[in-house]
């Protein structure tokens, strides 16, 4: 959550073979029921078809700063994260959007992709807007991105520029992002227009890494800073937070 440029405030033989193979199908499903992900991902390697990453992990960020994450594993500073193997699909509701809405949004995608080695891609328009009946529990779906008003969503009241995060489901002990949404404000963004686009890229860049898994710090220096600041793009401790966020294991 970001709030807007003036606002102080915070912002998943045969007779005898074939016994033997049946033995093996119900071990080997007793296996994916215990840890299905893990266990889908070692018989797809064993088949040959694992892909692996998308995309090369970013490399280690030297040099001060601070960052946190929105959650991690249990009993573990390991964060949840997006399954690095698997694209990030992410699709836009253009009503209300800025005239410019195409380039932050495909800027944003390639920042936080770049500074994670995840790989987002966009995979259409949408009319979608209720987020409170998004996907999650119920399966994987796109990462939404709109424009709305506090009457329509009220958490963007009190001068919020943003709202960003995902829903994390369970895989045999760990938990994985599996869809998210970021949603901005409309009268926000149309104020912004014309004043060039930094302003607004910080917005939408700051929520995209809520999105991955980046959680608010109180650093100035930082773009995840929970009020506003001087910084319009990701500092050292983000880029560092961000990189442990694209290097979990598929």
């Amino acid at each position: 959550m970001l709030p807007p440029p003036s606002d102080p405030r915070p912002r998943r033989q045969r007779g005898a073979l074939l016994p033997g193979l049946l033995v093996i199908g119900l071990l080997l499903a007793g296996v994916v029921a215990l840890d299905p992900e893990s266990s889908i991902r070692n018989l797809r390697r064993i088949a040959g078809i694992e892909g692996g990453r998308l995309g090369p992990a970013a490399g280690s960020v030297e040099g001060a700063g601070s960052y946190r994450f929105l959650q991690t594993q249990r009993g573990s500073d390991e964060p949840v994260a997006y399954n690095p193997c698997r694209q990030i699909e992410v699709v836009v509701n253009p009503d209300g959007a800025p005239a410019n809405y195409d380039e932050l949004v495909d800027t944003g995608l390639a920042r936080t992709g770049a500074a994670t080695g995840l790989r987002f891609v966009r995979v259409g328009l949408t009319d979608e807007r209720d987020v409170d009946s998004r996907p999650g529990l119920a399966g994987r779906g796109p990462v939404l991105i709109a424009w709305a008003t506090p009457e329509e969503y009220p958490e963007l009241a009190g001068r919020v520029a943003g709202i960003g995060g995902s829903t994390a489901v369970g895989f045999g002990g760990r938990m994985r992002y599996v869809t998210g949404q970021v949603i901005l404000d409309r009268d926000l963004f149309a104020s912004l227009e014309g004043r060039g686009t930094d302003e607004a890229q910080a917005i939408v860049d700051h929520e995209l890494a809520h999105v991955v898994g980046l959680d608010h710090v109180d650093d100035r220096g930082e773009l995840m800073y929970e009020y506003t600041g001087d910084r319009t793009t990701y500092g050292p401790g983000d880029l560092a937070g961000l990189a442990r966020l694209g290097s979990v294991a598929c």
